[in-house]
């Protein structure tokens, strides 16, 4: 972690002096990601014959965690409006907070950045770089001609974080350092440092850099920084007086699988320990007792040099190949092989890997009792560990995420004059584990009449947008009673209908539908009842 004062920052010769200690720091982590990758030539993924067996369980181990932790986009939601407590905020602390219809404006404004972001691409993004590298980085631009927010992935091999002095820590820079090539094909070193003030950029000059540390450096260069800053392309602010980014720093400094790399190693060892002992019974020698070869293993040339025996080679295949082996009365015949004791082996190769599993507090997908999970209170019981592991550092994720809002919603309170408190964001980290969809719907099934439609609705594991699906059903509520009305009336006038019955012509063959005589008795009924009534 880099600390230094706001003020110093500003100066070009501290460009230089962060460029060996940030250089240092990038390339600590291009090891870390190299062992991760565990790429390998084509030669090696081909060949038969190599000594050193891979196996990538750094890879393994980091997939595992990012996908548990990062699997599923992270949850975004604003505090319901709360009359009374807006009331005891504002008199202790003498500072609005969100009215009803600004709520409604954020949240809308969140799921609008997040849909143009992939905002679950970008996290499980962040997610890798902060388990294999030690550390995520995002900074945030808005579109001249559209508008947008853009929320852009820094890569970690490339970006660190500058923090000030003070308790909490403050982001006060961003120091991107960029490798370009020239025209001659040398490279060149570019420094872009984003602060509150905007963005400045910094190059280097092959000359100095070859010549650093050197006297002729110092006679030459002494009173110059090995950086030179363009300030044509300086950037202006743009984004008031914050830093518009977001940087994560691993507080410990290791990866997840850092831990258990020589852990790995030794495991590694143990199957080419193994292989290479099948491989020397393979090609195992025989031993011959109560034979004598005919001749000699070594024969002498012209110059008195010791060479192999032609002869002898030929004999020798001769024994190898042939199928009756005439030995003396004592003699015998065998292959001379190392002894393995397999169940030894495999209870270590099985107790290294508990132990990586336990120190990188990953569970071991092979294991009889994973497998056996049937239920998911089972599974979560498997990553149990891993879940503790990501609680030392979900929280500065949170508060990262929750900075992401705070930058863009000042920027909208300047740009259009709002007034939106990013405090009433409430940000949930969800776990990507299989899970019983039944239960689970049932129990929020029965929270149903106890707390609002969209809480139950936002607790069912289907990706269901609950704003959407209440407004959804509003429509069709609507609509239904529309319709039942329209029948309502459809039944009322076929009532009245009864009471107005009228002769029906018959068809061209004669039928009739009621027949006159019914048809008069009816009417003489309905007379009579009317004149009972007047009465």
């Amino acid at each position: 972690m880099l600390r230094y004062s706001k003020e110093q920052l500003e100066k070009e010769s501290s460009i230089t002096a962060i460029y060996f200690k940030v250089q240092e720091e990038l390339e600590n982590r291009k090891k870390l990601y190299e062992i991760f990758r565990r790429k390998l030539t084509d030669e090696e993924l081909a060949s038969l014959t190599d000594e050193d067996i891979k196996v990538p369980l750094e890879r393994y181990i980091a997939i595992m965690g990012a996908g548990y932790f990062g699997g599923k986009p992270p949850v975004y939601k604003v505090k319901a409006y709360n009359k009374d407590r807006n009331i005891i905020i504002e008199d202790l602390f003498n500072k609005e907070t969100n009215a009803e219809q600004d709520i409604k404006e954020i949240e809308e404004l969140m799921k609008h950045i997040v849909d143009y972001n992939d905002d679950g691409a970008l996290f499980l993004e962040l997610v890798l770089d902060f388990l294999i590298k030690r550390a995520c980085y995002e900074i945030y631009y808005k579109d001249e001609n559209t508008g947008e927010i853009t929320i852009a992935r820094s890569d970690a091999l490339e970006t660190v974080a500058i923090w000030d002095y003070s308790l909490p820590k403050n982001l006060i820079g961003l120091y991107r350092l960029i490798q370009t090539t020239l025209a001659n094909g040398e490279y060149q070193n570019m420094v872009e440092l984003t602060t509150s003030n905007g963005k400045r950029y910094y190059y280097d000059t092959p000359e100095k850099r070859k010549l650093f540390g050197t006297p002729e450096y110092e006679q030459k260069y002494r009173n110059e920084s090995l950086f030179v800053e363009n300030k044509e392309e300086m950037q202006p602010k743009k984004w008031d007086d914050d830093i518009p980014a977001t940087a994560i720093e691993q507080e410990d400094g290791l990866a997840i699988f850092e831990p258990v790399i020589s852990l790995i190693e030794a495991y590694q060892q143990v199957i080419q320990n193994s292989r290479n002992t099948f491989k020397y019974n393979d090609e195992a020698i025989l031993k011959v007792v109560g034979y004598e070869p005919e001749n000699p293993m070594t024969i002498q040339d012209e110059n008195g040099n010791e060479l192999i025996n032609p002869a002898r080679v030929l004999e020798d295949e001769y024994v190898l190949n042939s199928r009756v082996r005439y030995l003396s009365q004592d003699g015998d015949l065998a292959w001379v092989e190392k002894n393995v004791n397999d169940s030894a082996l495999q209870n270590h190769k099985k107790t290294l890997m508990d132990i990586i599993c336990l120190c990188s507090f990953c569970p071991n997908m092979t294991d009889l009792g994973f497998t056996s999970a049937d239920n998911n209170a089972a599974l979560e019981k498997k990553f149990f560990s891993l879940q503790q592991y990501i609680a030392t550092f979900e929280g500065e994720f949170k508060k990262g995420l929750l900075r992401r809002w705070e930058i863009i919603l000042n920027k909208f309170n300047k740009d259009k004059g709002k007034k939106y408190d990013f405090r009433d964001i409430e940000v949930k980290l969800q776990r990507n584990i299989p899970s019983d969809e039944t239960s689970k719907t049932a129990n929020a099934m029965k929270l149903r009449g106890l707390i609002s439609d969209e809480t139950v609705i936002s607790m069912l594991p289907y990706d269901f947008d609950a704003k959407n699906e209440l407004t959804k059903m509003d429509e069709q509520n609507k609509e239904n009673i529309k319709k039942n009305l329209e029948n309502m009336k459809n039944n009322a006038s076929n009532q009245n209908d009864k009471f107005e019955i009228k002769d029906k012509v018959g068809d061209t063959d004669g039928n009739m539908d009621i027949s006159r005589q019914e048809n008069e008795r009816i009417k003489e009924n309905l007379s009579k009842n009317r004149s009972t009534n007047a009465e």
